[in-house]
């Protein structure tokens, strides 16, 4: 897998999971699934994800202390990284924006729209 055309998805809901990575599939990425905050290293040291939708809400390790470590590692620093939540206001966007969240995305929204945002960062996978 490359980098460029990889996206590692983390959420605790397999629904989501599921859904969000048929859409980035069919949009032609490779996709990796974690379903909780510890997972992500493990899968970010194995596929090197371009993007990174991380859920916040999350068993073990959550999605704030995530993005934290990702965005302070030398290596990963660089990776587009979408926070995702249904539960978050105004101040705590600007808080996830000052860690180092490149985009949240508000739950419910279409996977499409997720696909639409990281081609627009990182680039169309079949470009």
């Amino acid at each position: 897998m490359t980098r460029r055309k990889t996206v590692l998805i983390v959420d605790d809901s397999q629904a989501i999971l599921d859904a969000l990575a048929a859409a980035f599939e069919e949009a032609g990425y490779e996709v990796a699934a974690a379903s909780d905050g510890e997972e992500v290293f493990r899968k970010m040291s194995s596929v090197d994800p371009g993007a990174l939708l991380l859920d916040i809400y999350m068993p073990k390790l959550n999605g704030a202390d995530v993005c934290r470590l990702v965005k302070a590692h030398p290596h990963w620093k660089k990776t587009y990284l979408v926070l995702m939540s249904s539960r978050i206001s105004d101040r705590e966007i600007e808080t996830y924006r000052r860690i180092g969240a490149d985009e949240i995305l508000r739950k419910p929204f279409e996977p499409e729209a997720a696909v639409q945002i990281v081609a627009r960062a990182i680039g169309a996978a079949t470009a």
